[in-house]
Order: C-alpha cells, then sequence, then structure tokens
C-alpha cells in the first residue's frame, strides 16, 4: 500500500514560467533552466497543487525560517508546500532548506522525491540519484521518481543505472515518449544502435509529430551510413517541423554524399532561407554546385560562406581551389581560342 505524502494532500506543483510543458494524465514535462550541454532533458512533475499557486502569490513572504506563531512549522507538509514555490522561483538551493526541514519532521516520499528535482536543477546529481532512490524505496511504482532519477544516472554518466531506470519507467507508464527518446540517446551512447533505433521508433509511435525523436533517428541513420533510411526520417522530420534548419542541412549532406546534387542544393537552401549566415549550409551549397559543374555558382556560394564566418577555412580553400582551377580553365580556354584565330 503507497504511503500517505503531500502527494495525496497538497500535491506538486512547479511554475508556469518553464517551457515547453506538456500536460500527461499523471504528470507534467517541463524543460528545465540548466546551463549544461544537455539542457534539453526533460523532469517529470505531477500535476500541480492549487494550495502551492496560493502560496505562490505571496512569495516575498516565503522564508524556511520558524516562527513561534507560524502553524506549518510542527507539519513536514507546511515546509514542503514552501520549498515547491520556492521551486517555482527556481530558488532550488533555498528549497532545499524547507524540505531538510521536512525530512526532520517525517521522512516521507514526497520530500525525497522534491530534495531530488533540487538537486538535479543545481546539477549536483550524484546526490539527486540518492535522493530519489529514497524516493523509491518508499512508493516503487511513481514513474517520475524512477524517470527523474535515470536522467540524474545519465547526467553522472551512469549509463546502463540510467537505462535500467528508464525501462522501469516505462513499465510504469508505458505511452510516455519523452522516456523511450530518452532511453534511445542511452542506448546510442553506449553503442547499442538497433536498440536505439527501436527506441525512437516507439517514441514516435506513440507522438508522431514529436520531432527530437524523428531527428535523433535521422542522426543515428546517418552516422551508421545507412543513408537512403536517413533521407526518408528526415523528410518525416521536416513534414512535423518545417521551420529546423538543421534538419534540413543534414538532409543536404545526405544526399550530397549520394551525389544527389539537385536535392541537395535545395535542402541547403531551405537551410539558409531559415538561417541566413549559416556559413556550414553556404559551404556545402557550393560543393553541391561544383557536382553540377556550376563552378560560377559555388564561387558565389564560398564567398557567401566566407562573408558569414570569415575564419571559417573550409571554405576558404574551397574558395582558393576553385578560383584557381575556374583561372586555369579560362586560361585553357583562351589559348585555345588564340590557336584557332591564327589558324
Amino acid at each position: 500500500m503507497k504511503t500517505p505524502s503531500c502527494l495525496t494532500v497538497f500535491g506538486i506543483a512547479l511554475g508556469t514560467c518553464l517551457v515547453n510543458v506538456t500536460q500527461s494524465s499523471a504528470s507534467v514535462n517541463i524543460k528545465p533552466q540548466l546551463k549544461s550541454a544537455e539542457a534539453s532533458t526533460y523532469y517529470a512533475y505531477n500535476v500541480p497543487s492549487e494550495s502551492v499557486n496560493h502560496f505562490k502569490q505571496y512569495e516575498r513572504l516565503i522564508s524556511c525560517e520558524t516562527s513561534a506563531k507560524d502553524f506549518q512549522a510542527t507539519h513536514y507538509q507546511g515546509w514542503v508546500v514552501r520549498a515547491i514555490a520556492l521551486q517555482q522561483q527556481q530558488k532550488y538551493r533555498e528549497s532545499l532548506n524547507c524540505l531538510d526541514r521536512a525530512l526532520s519532521l517525517e521522512p516521507v516520499e514526497q520530500v525525497w522525491y522534491r530534495r531530488g528535482i533540487a538537486l538535479s536543477h543545481l546539477q549536483q546529481y550524484s546526490q539527486a540519484a540518492f535522493a530519489y532512490r529514497q524516493a523509491i524505496e518508499i512508493n516503487p511504482e511513481e514513474f517520475t521518481s524512477w524517470y527523474n532519477l535515470a536522467n540524474a544516472y545519465k547526467h553522472s554518466g551512469k549509463s546502463e543505472r540510467a537505462i535500467m531506470a528508464y525501462k522501469r519507467a516505462i513499465a510504469l507508464k508505458t505511452d510516455s515518449h519523452t522516456a523511450y527518446y530518452q532511453l534511445g540517446k542511452l542506448y546510442a551512447r553506449v553503442g547499442q544502435y538497433q536498440r536505439a533505433i527501436e527506441a525512437y521508433r516507439e517514441a514516435i509511435d506513440l507522438n508522431s509529430d514529436y520531432y527530437r525523436a524523428w531527428y535523433s533517428l535521422g542522426n543515428l541513420l546517418h552516422q551508421l551510413k545507412r543513408y537512403e533510411e536517413a533521407v526518408a526520417v528526415y523528410r518525416e522530420t521536416l513534414e512535423s517541423e518545417p521551420n529546423q534548419h538543421q534538419a534540413w542541412y543534414n538532409l543536404g549532406n545526405i544526399n550530397l554524399k549520394l551525389k544527389n546534387y539537385n536535392e541537395a542544393v535545395a535542402a541547403y537552401e531551405a537551410a539558409i532561407e531559415l538561417k541566413p549566415d549559416y556559413h556550414l549550409a553556404w559551404n556545402n551549397r557550393g560543393a553541391a554546385l561544383e557536382g553540377l559543374q556550376q563552378n560560377r555558382a559555388a564561387l558565389n556560394s564560398y564567398i557567401r560562406a566566407i562573408q558569414a564566418n570569415p575564419n571559417y577555412h573550409k571554405a576558404l580553400n574551397n574558395h582558393r581551389r576553385l578560383l584557381m582551377l575556374v583561372d586555369s580553365e579560362n586560361r585553357i580556354l583562351s589559348n585555345s581560342v588564340s590557336q584557332d584565330s591564327e589558324k
């Protein structure tokens, strides 16, 4: 039987100031405000509580200092509500003070879980994993704890443990496309590519508009040199998110490798339309135009790449090489015309 906690009394909340929120029947997945390279990781949160949102109206008065007149000071739920309100303001370190007070009164599941949330945002992942494990010991059937434990393991570089935790989360919530997506990323990291492909496809089956899964699948197929499959996936990706310049660029790169030069030029131009200073796309557009033997247009494309990034050596070298080639061709043509006129 599940241990009673503030989950059943007050619920859980996180502020609506964060972005990329999608509601599900059991949780809210929110993109955290992290500065790490993995800032796209989603944390799982339960449905917001009215009592917490009401408390947040007095955010200037929120404090973890005790008061003899404060009736909540001797009840762990009051400290949890304060901690959540502080987390709504992204004051994660301050929220830990409230949660420590709550733990000293009643070390229940939700206190440990919220401690994990705070530590995750503070990028103290080993401590966050410990907190989530404590919550899971009390209630092993909570999807959000397993999911966030997996995130903490992933950030700590413990890929195998993260995989096991994501799988456990999926067993509890089989329709979580983000869990399948994160599992796919972990499989790709450890070199289990076929399992990664299967996990990405599961995410797509659950949410066909989930751009991240389409894009990651296309990248992996590209990496594995399964080019025709990758092209098909990128096209699907761009149907759901046509304004992704990186996907257009990657589609152009694959077509360039396949020597589908016209398709490559079209893809690079779509990327450039979305990001006019995209020097990589300008450079590779030049390569595709060379493949079509449109050398003067290719030269102009290399020039645009250099204008966008004067330090981009590949474009500088390509421009220099092609300019010498064009000059050489012009001299040969000029000599040929001169010889013909002498005859």
